[in-house]
């Protein structure tokens, strides 16, 4: 069986099975070549375009399609010049309580 729209997935995908299953719904759910406002696939039984199943699979598509990442400018990393400034920061404001120590438990005999 012929499926052109399985030749290539993008580099954008996140979750092949999802992303193949949606192209697989979607192509399955095309707008009828005469009446473009009707779906054409017979299950459908001449329901509005795009129908629940045409929906979900874009829904489904997007789903498994991350977006490509935006490059903003460039990240500060913290050296050790700057943490020293933040050292002293997480001091504990009462003593510690010292550690529980386990009680022996009588042994069964």
């Amino acid at each position: 069986m012929n499926q052109p729209h399985r030749h290539r997935i993008p580099p954008t995908v996140t979750d092949v099975p999802l992303w193949l299953l949606a192209t697989d719904v979607a192509s399955a759910h095309l707008p009828h070549a005469h009446r473009p406002d009707r779906c054409a696939n017979l299950r459908c039984a001449g329901q509005p375009y795009p129908c629940p199943p045409a929906r979900d699979a874009r829904r489904a598509y997007q789903t498994a399609t991350r977006p490509r990442p935006s490059a903003r400018g460039r990240t500060h990393v913290t050296t050790p010049a700057t943490a020293a400034r933040y050292a002293d920061w997480f001091q504990p404001t009462r003593p510690l309580a010292p550690p529980h120590r386990l009680l022996p438990t009588p042994s069964a005999a």
